[in-house]
């Protein structure tokens, strides 16, 4: 029986670092040490090559200003890559300034944070958890998920937060978030399963498995509880937009696309409404903050995804585009991407043909190389 070990999803995390000073090389390990595991290097073109060879590798811190390869040629050679594992990892940028200007630059390139030279280890700590963690790789979340629908035991189980305690947290979390001006995020799951006469509640098992999965992902700052019979809701933090969605689309990609043992032909859509405090502005003040809005507000977007058969995220964007009877924007369509090569591989080995051929075309161009030398290799008869 899978205890807590073998399913918690990030278990010292492996962090490169890239930068040519030994020094500040050393006062990053410094800071993350015995949270995360690291490698270390000392340019552009050492960390690309380091990426390429090691798979485990969940988050890159790199400066800017390095020889061979600078940190947004490594940037732009992560983002432009053909492998999803290294073209969705999460970088963070570190700078000697905090300007804003090149703040927005970074952010351009493909940044995901930018930490300045004098962080402080309980900061940088936050930052790394966020996209180790709450990033996490939708495979191992679609991994996880099966695993616990196939049978957890109820000494293994962890217990959510009652939805009188998510208010709680969360209404704590708010208004803290006003009062430092920090980022404060609502997520609302709800799950259905499709069917020809409709769309009908999924079975119990599997819903508990989602929870459970949950709970196990997100960080030890966050809440998460069951508020309906197919619906969690999740408040975080201290978080930036772009990590909180991204979680929310992985989630909800890995839901959809999870192979559920003992539910065979099961189709489940996982929409996710997303409301952020960020979306208001700085005008905190003329607005309605209460939880019970802003949950609300999520719910709402939440069963709009569910009407129109979504499994993703629908935020503000996506509400305006599903009233207008408009296309989603463009950057959404894609937002819950397949399983990647490992899980296919997994798949293939426990004979799920079928599901490996519905997904097998994404991968073509990516193999076909590999499978060409395979082939020039072969002794000719």
């Amino acid at each position: 029986m899978p205890t807590n070990d073998t399913l918690d999803l990030a278990i010292k995390p492996r962090v490169l670092i890239a930068d040519d000073s030994r020094i500040v090389r050393a006062t990053l390990i410094k800071h993350i040490e015995g949270m995360f595991d690291f490698k270390e290097a000392l340019d552009g073109e050492q960390a690309w090559e380091t990426l390429l060879l090691d798979p485990t590798i969940r988050v890159v811190i790199t400066d800017l200003t390095m020889p061979k390869l600078d940190g947004y040629g490594l940037l732009q050679r992560i983002r432009n890559s053909k492998v999803a594992r290294i073209r969705n990892i999460p970088v963070i940028v570190v700078s000697g300034s905090d300007e804003q200007e090149e703040r927005d630059r970074a952010k351009a390139a493909g940044a995901n944070d930018l930490i300045t030279k004098g962080i402080g280890t309980a900061q940088l700590l936050s930052r790394l958890d966020v996209l180790s963690k709450l990033v996490s790789s939708q495979s191992e979340f679609e991994r996880g998920l099966e695993t616990l629908v196939k049978g957890v035991s109820e000494a293994s189980q962890l217990q959510l937060s009652t939805p009188e305690s998510l208010v709680m947290q969360a209404s704590t979390m708010l208004a803290n978030s006003i009062r430092q001006g920090k980022n404060f995020v609502i997520l609302d799951v709800c799950i259905c399963m499709r069917k020809e006469e409709g769309n009908v509640a999924p079975p119990s098992d599997v819903i508990a498995a989602i929870g459970q999965l949950l709970q196990r992902t997100v960080r030890q700052t966050d809440c998460v509880a069951r508020t309906g019979a197919a619906e969690y809701t999740l408040a975080t933090g201290t978080i930036q937009f772009d990590a909180a969605r991204v979680f929310a689309q992985r989630v909800c990609g890995a839901i959809a696309n999870a192979d559920l043992a003992g539910h065979p032909g099961v189709t489940l859509i996982a929409s996710c409404g997303m409301v952020a405090l960020s979306e208001f502005g700085n005008d905190t003040t003329t607005m309605t903050t209460s939880l019970e809005t802003l949950h609300e507000l999520a719910r709402r977007r939440a069963a709009m995804g569910l009407k129109h058969g979504i499994s993703g995220v629908v935020g503000s964007d996506e509400e305006i585009a599903l009233r207008a009877g408009k296309p989603l924007p463009a950057a959404r369509i894609d937002s819950c991407p397949g399983p990647d090569l490992p899980t296919l591989l997994q798949w293939l080995r426990e004979g799920k043909k079928k599901q490996v051929l519905a997904h097998v075309e994404k991968y073509s161009a990516e193999l076909r190389p590999l499978l060409e030398l395979l082939l020039s290799n072969q002794p000719k008869r």
